[in-house]
Formats: C-alpha cells, structure tokens, sequence
C-alpha cells in the first residue's frame, strides 16, 4: 500500500518535557491532509518505536510511565490516523515502514482499547539534556576508546567513517557499502539513523589503511566491526572511501544565531540573541581575536558548511541597525563546539574597544573546504645529516633557517642540518589557495620564486618530556602541485609569478636539498627526540580537519648518525599508542 507520509513529530505532552532540548519524549504525530493525528497502539512495537527515534537523531528508545498518559487520554479526545505501522527495526525512516489500514471496529472507535502511541527516545552523550548532579556523572564520565570515528565532515553527523584497528585508524571501502551499514556506525556513534551512505571519497580522502570492504550488516549490530566484512581491500583505494550523514537531535542552535548583511545566505556580519538585562536581544560578536576557527563554528550551526573567511571589520553588510551593538566578547573556540555559545567568551562582562557595528565579525561559508595532510613516510625516508660550510649558506642565515649562535660563527665554519624532503597532500573536497592577494606575495632570493604564506610550516625538534631544544623556524612556502593523482591535471606553478595553490588530489614537494628545508641541529646533545611539522599552523587557510596537520616522529642522534621512525600524522593512532610517545600529549598545537 502506497501510503505518503507528509510528516511526523514528536510532540511533548508532559509539562516536564515541554521545555527540555532535545524533545525526547511525547506523543508520535503524523501529519494528515493539514492536521496533525496519533497514531494508535493497538499494534505498536518497540521496533516501531526505535525507528521513530532514529529519525529524530536518537540511537535507541526506552520505556516511559504509561499511566500518566492514559490520565491525559482520557481528558482529552485524541484524533486518529486510519493506519497502523509494521516496522522491523531497520529502517531508516518511517515512511519505509509497512503501513496498512487499521481494520475497522464495529464501534465508532477508530482505536478501540487503545491509546495513542507514545514514544520516549535515549540521547546520544553529546545531545543529552543538563545532567542532575547525580546521575548524569556516572554516564557522562565513561572515557572508551571508540573504534569509530567520523571525518572531515562540514556539519554534526556528517563525515568519512573511520575505524581503529590494532591501534591505528583506517578507512572503509565503499564496496557494498548501504544506508543500513550507515547506520549501525551513526548508532554506535550517539546519533540516529542514517539519511545517506555516500560512496567515492565524496567527504573527502583518508590516510593511511583501508581496514573494512564489503561491509554488510543486519541492522542490529551494536558496532561495525561486528558486521560482516571482507578483511582483503586488494584493490581498495582512497578514492573509494565510505561515509555518512547521520539524523542528529534537533538542538534549535541555528535559532540565536544568524547572519545579516551579506549578498547571500552564505556571508554576512554575525548576530546572536542573548539575555541582556532580564530579555532577549539581537546583537553583534566582538572581532578582538576572531578568527577562522571561531567562523568554522558559525558556519557548522547553521549548516552552511566550512568557513571560507572570517571578517574582523564589516562595514559593507549593513547588518540589522538593531543589532549594531556588541552583545557576545573575548570569543575563542577549540572548533569541535555545536554552538558559539559553548566558546569561551566574556559572558555579562563585556570588552570590547573596538565597538560593535562596522568593527563587528563575520563570516563567509562554503560547503567544501581542503585538507593538508603531510607525508610521514615521505619524511622518513628522505631523511638525512649534513654538514655544510656558513659560506653557502649566507641567504638561508638572512631568511632566518639557522639557530641564532650561527651568527656569531666564521663563514669557513660548519653547521649541522637534519634534512628532509616534505610532501604535503590536498586530500579535501576543494583546491588550497593562500589566503594573500598576489600583490603581498614576498619575493625568496634564496628560492628565486614569490612565496604566498609566510608561515605555512613549523618545524622543530623537542626532548622526550616536550621541551623545544633546537630552534625551529617558520618556514614560508610557494604553494604549487609538483605530482597529482592519475587523471588530475596541475594547476598551480611558482615560475613566471604564476597563481599559487594545491589542487584536490595533487601534492606539494618540497625536496630535501632545497635552502631551509632543515633543522639546524649544530647545538644538539646526542639523544633520543621528537620531531616535529605542523602545517597551516595559524589556521590562516580554513580547512575541513586540522587534527591532521601535526605529524611527530621519533628521532634518534647518536653525534654522528641520525634515525628518523615511527612518523605519523595527529589523530592517526589511538590514544593508547600516542601514549608512547612521550610528550606527545603536552605538546599539541595549541589555538593561536
């Protein structure tokens, strides 16, 4: 029977209910020719029920106090739908259930007995509502180790799926891979059911193994690695990387926040409603410290994707007069926050000596963004010891690639180098590009080209307990697709000026004999140490993930030798095994 269903709601009943977000409990209500109709229980399963929740972004149901419905049934006369629902529990939404006519009663009841369906949904942790100071600890503070993860994703619940196996994290062929796989990981994650299984890296590529293919599972299983799979991924390549958008709890975020201003939906000055003074008022944000991190979280609440820009002056998006005045200050985000009131900010104490209005922050988002990620490999196997005579080396020392003592050394003298080639891949959905016009590009004598960040890599070398011991530098790149992936052609060149940037799909190498792709490692003791590359470390470049922009490695120097192993990149391990590398945990990138 081919039965349309306009829409469905969770309708709170109780008055404890009413006001708590995410609505979690309440009558099941369909809408029917324009009106709004209960279902009746007569034939309802717990089956019916978890499906139902999983279309309002809950992972499973639980039971509820019956009597206090049927009291308010009997007040008040429910008006019923002519159909009953048949679930197994594994669709994705109520409109893939079976639905027949309710067989009709010889009476005018149209529910005779019964009484209408109720349905009370368990939140994921991330969405449970304000904890008692009892009871929501005990559930809240359970530290697992997941072993699934998403991605790279623009907005909550979205994003490549990624497993943990045998302490490192790997992705899932797309081979077989459907709405009910989906699922089970947007479950076992917290959330609903899933909306869409997307094959074909369309979230963009992962790094390192491919851990699953040909996943199938029945629905019901409590984490993907209990579903079928096929161990062997010959053949399997990023390109083909799973990923999903999950139903999340409606938060009602997206309603204190909104932008104003802009040429379309996508730009414009931010505004949010905040209590001032015992009511609610429409103001702007402060732009001291606004940055592209605190955009990102803009951008993610009202599901506009990836920030592309963050403003710290918008005069041209003549925003609401209404809301010129600075409401929200001292706003720093860690950029994993649902809601920008979650960020750090002053609270009633505002500061803000910019003012609001023209000064206020804004934003501008796109719904795809790159993402750099640095080859360990590449590092350990192109790495080496030098030493080289100061003479040749008088325009690295004016760009700043040596230790300070280097200066006070005679040019026939020697400094010792740890080098190494870094290949830094654009594995996002769309193209690098500096954030500089080419009017400030900054011309290197030493690599005869213009480079377009100055600061696009960290370099640095630590002890084991994280304290920094060789003087890493900043090193300024000229962003241009040395190789690409098959059928992807270059874009971007440094010779003749030429417009600068990493394709989607092609990597950037910065070979190991070139000036300033070192460490100067002259004044070093022997030792066991760390080393370090961070790319984009200002975030000056919106990018979808930057937990993989850090890459360590275990480096060891015997006075005359050195060993480069065990590199990976942030976020590739699990934290057992970050655990072992001391001073991993100290001394991860910090925001600005």
């Amino acid at each position: 029977m081919d039965i349309q269903v306009e829409d469905v709601r969770i309708r709170a009943i109780l008055s404890s209910y009413r006001k708590r977000i995410p609505m979690t409990e309440g009558y099941v209500e369909v809408k029917d020719g324009g009106k709004w109709k209960q279902i009746c229980n007569t034939e309802w399963s717990p089956l019916n029920a978890r499906v139902i929740c999983g279309m309002f972004g809950f992972p499973g149901e639980r039971k509820y106090n019956a009597r206090v419905y049927k009291m308010f049934a009997r007040r008040r006369k429910p008006s019923y739908w002519d159909y009953a629902v048949n679930c197994t529990g594994n669709e994705a939404h109520l409109s893939s259930c079976k639905l027949g006519q309710v067989s009709p009663l010889k009476s005018n009841v149209t529910c005779g007995g019964g009484l209408p369906v109720v349905v009370s949904c368990v939140p994921g942790r991330d969405f449970a509502p304000t904890p008692t100071p009892m009871t929501g600890f005990r559930k809240a503070f359970r530290q697992e180790q997941p072993l699934v993860r998403l991605r790279g994703g623009a907005i909550v619940g979205e994003g490549r799926v990624e497993v943990l196996k045998n302490g490192e994290w790997g992705t899932i062929c797309d081979d077989h891979w459907s709405l009910m796989s989906a699922t089970v990981v947007c479950r076992e994650l917290g959330l609903g059911t899933a909306k869409e299984a997307l094959s074909g890296g369309r979230l963009g590529q992962g790094m390192g193994p491919v851990h699953m293919n040909e996943v199938q599972c029945s629905g019901f299983e409590k984490s993907i690695t209990e579903c079928l799979f096929n161990k062997e991924s010959a053949g399997c390549s990023h390109e083909e990387d799973a990923a999903v958008r999950c139903n999340v709890p409606a938060m009602g975020f997206q309603q204190s926040l909104r932008l104003s201003g802009g040429r379309n939906p996508f730009e414009g000055r931010v505004e949010v409603l905040m209590e001032r003074n015992g009511s609610l008022v429409w103001g702007t944000v402060c732009s001291e410290g606004w940055g592209t991190i605190e955009a990102m979280v803009v951008c993610r609440t009202l599901g506009l994707g990836f920030a592309s820009n963050a403003f710290q002056e918008t005069w041209y998006w003549p925003g609401d007069v209404s809301a010129d005045s600075v409401v929200m200050s001292g706003v720093r985000c860690s950029g994993t926050e649902m809601s920008l009131n979650h960020c750090l900010h002053h609270g009633a104490h505002l500061s803000c000596s910019k003012g609001g209005g023209r000064n206020a922050a804004g934003v501008s988002c796109s719904e795809t963004a790159p993402d750099l990620v640095l080859n360990p490999q590449a590092v350990e196997q192109t790495t080496y010891m030098e030493d080289r005579p100061m003479f040749m080396m008088q325009c690295a020392q004016e760009e700043g690639c040596l230790s300070s003592s280097s200066s006070l050394t005679p040019a026939t003298s020697y400094r010792r180098l740890l080098r190494f080639s870094s290949r830094i891949h654009n594995n996002g959905q769309s193209d690098f590009r500096p954030k500089a016009g080419r009017n400030s590009w900054v011309w290197h004598d030493c690599h005869r080209h213009y480079h377009s960040m100055e600061v696009f890599t960290l370099y640095d070398l630590f002890t084991l307990n994280g304290t920094k011991v060789a003087e890493g530098h900043k090193a300024s790149f000229c962003l241009e697709d040395s190789e690409c992936d098959e059928g992807i052609e270059k874009r971007y060149e440094c010779a003749n000026f030429g417009e600068q940037g990493i394709t989607v799909g092609c990597w950037d190498t910065y070979r190991h004999d070139i000036d300033c792709q070192w460490i100067d490692i002259t004044d070093i003791k022997p030792g066991d140490y760390i080393f370090q590359i961070v790319i984009n470390p200002n975030y000056e470049v919106p990018e979808s993930d930057y937990s993989n922009n850090i890459m360590k490695c275990r480096c060891r120097y015997d006075g005359h030798r050195v060993w480069m192993y065990s590199c990976h990149n942030g976020g590739s391990l699990s934290t057992e095994t970050e655990e072992t590398f001391p001073g991993l945990l100290n001394n991860q990138v910090t925001h600005r």
